[in-house]
């Protein structure tokens, strides 16, 4: 059964996953703090700035296996989405 996802993601300074947790499906990530998120893509290297209100809507992916962090204080994410089964 898909369970919907409504979450605030508060950022650390340091690169740190979405989630503790598996957590699969198709989710919304945007940022409607401050411009200070960024994101680090799957080579582990690359990171990805995104502006504020800039959003990715991304399916079939493991939440826990995304990683974020801010450069500020009190920046967030919001995550919106639904899970599926796996």
């Amino acid at each position: 059964m898909n369970t919907p996802i409504i979450r605030r993601i508060n950022l650390p300074v340091t690169f740190q996953p979405l989630t503790s947790e598996r957590l699969v499906g198709t989710f919304t990530i945007r940022n409607p703090s401050a411009d200070n998120a960024v994101l680090l893509c799957d080579d582990g290297v690359t990171e990805l700035p995104m502006d504020r209100g800039q959003q990715f809507t991304l399916e079939g992916v493991d939440l826990s296996q995304l990683q974020a962090k801010s450069n500020g204080l009190g920046d967030f994410l919001m995550v919106t989405g639904a899970t599926r089964t796996v």
